[in-house]
C-alpha cells in the first residue's frame, strides 16, 4: 500500500518558536480515507457541519463538489439544481449567491440540521486550513465535445506532454469560453489565495477540467475520476490514456467497475487509485486487501475502524 497524502503545510511561526508541521492525509503506507461530501451519512452534504463532522470523526480527507453561480461565485453543490438538498428549485447556474445561500440545505436531512447554509469554496476551506485535507471535486458543468476534439488532435501520436504541446494545448484553453476553464481558474485562485497547495488535491471527471490543473497549477496534486463500462471498454483504455498523457497523479474509480486487474495496471502506470463511494464494510477490507491507496466513503469512522481491524491503519 501506499500513501495518497504525505502532504506536508508549515504553520506560520509564533513567538515561541515554529509551530509543529501540519500533515494533510494519511500516516505513510496506510489508506487514506475520504470522508464523501463530508461525513455525510450523518449530517446534510455538502455543508460547514458536514465538514466540520468529517474532521471530528478524524477523516484524513473531506470531498466537496464546486459549481458557478450566476454571478461567478464557487458554490459547493453536487447537483446542477438545487431541488434535492434545498428549500429551493432552479440550477445554481441562475441563481445568484445571495439567492443561493438564503435557502436551508439542512432540513431535507433532518430538523436538527433547518438553516444550514451552502457554502463557497472559501468557507469550506477557511474550516479546512491546518485541520483536515479537503478534495476539490470541480464539476463538469458544460458541453466540452467540440473543444476535446480540438485537444485531441493536437495530442493525436502522442504518449506524454511535452513543453511544445503544452504551449498548444494552452493556447487552444486560452480561445475557449468553457464554464469548466472558468471554473476551474477560480478554483485554483481560491486555494492559491490561502496557501492550501499541500493540503488540497482536485479531482474532476472532465477531462478539460484535469488538463487546465495540470498546465496551469502544476503544484496542485490533480487525480481523474472514472469507471468502467463492459459495454465500452474502449472508454476505460481513453481514460487511463488521457490521464497518463496529462499526468494526472491518480485515478479514482467507481468501486462497482474496480477489480483487482484494473487496480494493478494503475498502480503499473505508477499511479494512486482511489475508489468510490464505499459504505459497507467487507468491501472496505476486501479494496484494502487489493492494495488501493484511498477510499472515499459517506462513513469515515466506520472506514477508518474497519481499517484499524484489519490492520491497513
Amino acid at each position: 500500500m501506499r500513501c495518497i497524502g504525505c502532504l506536508t503545510v508549515l504553520l506560520p511561526c509564533t513567538l515561541a518558536g515554529c509551530a509543529t508541521a501540519y500533515r494533510a492525509g494519511a500516516p505513510e503506507g496506510a489508506i487514506d480515507v475520504i470522508a464523501h461530501r463530508g461525513a455525510s451519512a450523518y449530517a446534510p452534504e455538502n455543508t460547514l457541519t458536514a465538514f466540520a463532522k468529517a474532521a471530528e470523526m478524524e477523516a484524513d480527507w473531506f470531498e466537496l463538489d464546486c459549481t458557478l453561480t450566476k454571478d461567478g461565485e464557487i458554490l459547493v453543490l453536487h447537483d446542477a439544481s438545487v431541488d434535492r438538498t434545498t428549500n429551493g428549485e432552479g440550477d445554481a447556474a441562475t441563481l445568484d449567491l445571495a439567492a443561493l445561500q438564503s435557502l436551508d440545505a439542512g432540513s431535507w436531512f433532518g430538523p436538527a440540521f433547518a438553516g444550514e447554509h451552502l457554502p463557497t469554496l472559501g468557507e469550506s476551506l477557511d474550516l479546512a486550513k491546518r485541520r483536515i485535507g479537503v478534495y476539490v471535486e470541480i464539476k463538469n458543468s458544460d458541453n466540452d465535445r467540440e473543444l476535446m476534439q480540438s485537444l485531441r488532435a493536437l495530442t493525436a501520436g502522442h504518449a506524454e506532454m511535452t513543453s511544445a504541446t503544452g504551449m498548444a494545448l494552452g493556447a487552444l484553453l486560452d480561445r475557449s469560453d468553457s464554464r469548466n476553464i472558468v471554473l476551474t481558474r477560480k478554483c485554483i485562485e481560491e486555494i492559491r489565495a490561502r496557501n492550501m497547495g499541500r493540503q488540497v488535491v482536485i479531482q474532476s471527471f472532465s477531462p478539460v477540467v484535469c488538463l487546465v490543473a495540470r498546465l496551469e497549477a502544476p503544484e496542485l496534486r490533480t487525480e481523474y475520476l472514472g469507471a468502467y463500462d463492459a459495454k465500452h471498454p474502449e472508454a476505460w483504455d481513453d481514460f487511463l490514456a488521457w490521464g497518463h498523457f496529462i499526468g494526472v497523479e491518480g485515478f479514482n474509480v467507481a468501486h462497482t467497475a474496480m477489480t483487482q486487474d484494473h487496480l494493478d495496471g494503475i498502480h503499473r502506470r505508477g499511479k494512486t487509485v482511489a475508489v468510490w463511494t464505499v459504505d459497507d464494510p467487507e468491501e472496505m477490507r476486501r479494496y484494502a486487501e487489493w492494495g488501493v491507496d484511498a477510499i472515499i466513503t459517506n462513513r469515515p469512522d466506520v472506514c477508518l475502524q474497519t481499517l484499524a481491524h484489519s490492520g491497513a491503519r
